[in-house]
Order: C-alpha cells, then sequence, then structure tokens
C-alpha cells in the first residue's frame, strides 16, 4: 500500500496512521503496545517502532480501562461525540463522596482516568474540574456552597441514580 503521495507527504502518513490505530482500536481488544504494533505492522505499517506506538497512543489520547472481564486494554477517550453510557461504567464505581468542599468518586483498579476524563469532557458548571489516580478521582466543584448541586451532575454525567 506505499505510494509515492504516502511517502512523499509524511503529514497524510501521519493522518493515516492514526486512522489506521483509531479503528484498530475500536476494533479490537488490545493489552498491550506489542500487540498493538504487531497489529499495525499487519496494517501496512512494517517496522513501527514501540516508541512512535507510544507517542500515538498519547496523540489519540488512548487510555487502559477494565474490559468487561475486569482486564486492561487501550481504549479511545471520547473526544466530540455525544457520551453513550451503559450499566458497564456504573460498575466501574464504588462510591461519590464528599467532605463538604471536594468530592471523592472510588473505583475499580485502574478506571479512575476514563472516569475523569468523562466527566471533564461532559463538565456541567458546578463542576471546577478533576483529578484522577488509579482508582479514585478528585472532584473540585466550582463553589463549595454548591457541593450537592455538584454531585447531582456528577450522578447525572455517569447515570448513577
Amino acid at each position: 500500500m506505499h505510494s509515492s503521495a504516502t511517502l512523499s507527504h509524511p503529514q497524510s502518513q501521519e493522518k493515516s496512521l492514526e486512522n489506521v490505530c483509531k479503528r484498530l482500536l475500536q476494533e479490537n481488544s488490545f493489552h498491550n503496545q506489542s500487540e498493538l504494533r504487531e497489529s499495525l505492522s499487519k496494517n501496512g505499517f512494517a517496522g513501527i517502532s514501540q516508541s512512535t506506538v507510544s507517542r500515538l497512543l498519547t496523540q489519540l489520547g488512548v487510555i487502559k480501562a477494565p474490559n468487561a472481564l475486569g482486564k486492561k486494554i487501550y481504549c479511545l477517550a471520547p473526544e466530540t461525540s455525544a457520551i453513550q453510557f451503559d450499566s458497564s461504567i456504573a460498575s466501574q464505581i464504588d462510591s461519590v463522596e464528599d467532605n463538604k468542599s471536594m468530592i471523592v468518586i472510588k473505583t475499580k483498579p485502574g478506571s479512575a482516568q476514563l472516569i475523569a476524563r468523562l466527566i471533564d469532557f461532559d463538565a456541567d458548571k458546578a463542576i471546577l474540574g478533576s483529578i484522577a489516580g488509579d482508582d479514585t478521582v478528585l472532584v473540585i466543584p466550582s463553589d463549595v456552597e454548591k457541593i450537592e448541586q455538584c454531585k447531582r451532575a456528577i450522578r447525572s454525567i455517569l447515570a448513577l441514580n
């Protein structure tokens, strides 16, 4: 699939690599970068280095999140499309608690970054921002006087009723 147009236009090759990577991530479950690298190689990107795959994952905002079996796989983070939730998001959340100034969401291990990304993507005016670790998300309300409104916004965004 190498054409002179592709070889003389590195930017179009990068775009193509990004598109192929996105498609592969949407269609397959990759547990590590080596699996993804091998698949990219089979799809016309022979000789792609491990560091290129790592940079590509960072550029695309790819995160690792548990699949239905609890095994971590690479996932594309939400971009500009509307986010659809199902029970699998709610199943990753253990608790939502506050101390009258901040809200802490406890998640299954490895799920916090995905949850924080969803909260930040669909942020309500009651939410100033969030910070995620491995299994904990700290959500900072825009006004501590409205902490309950912030918790309601989080529950709505994450479809927790």
